[in-house]
């Protein structure tokens, strides 16, 4: 007969924290949660928030481009473009 069949998905996950105001683009949360595997370019369109709008982004405490490929359990800190007049 055999071992039953089971199907495990395991879900790779990265951490996004912005900082100042691009925090309201995330309901003013503190972090989210999205998964792993795409560019920080393609998940900021995702959640809404405009790549041209970050400035900076940090993954690990490393400074990235915006072509950075989420991996699993990576922490990302996002710094928004500052203006003025």
């Amino acid at each position: 007969m055999g071992w039953p069949r089971t199907s495990i998905f395991i879900i790779m996950t990265a951490i996004i924290r912005p900082l100042g105001m691009l925090k309201s683009y995330i309901g003013d949360l503190k972090e989210t949660t999205v998964e792993a595997g795409s560019s920080v370019r393609e998940t900021l369109t995702r959640l809404g928030i405009d790549p041209q709008l970050v400035a900076g982004v940090f993954v690990n405490e490393e400074q990235q481009t915006k072509d950075y490929i989420l991996q699993d359990g990576d922490i990302v800190k996002l710094l928004a473009v500052i203006g003025g007049g």
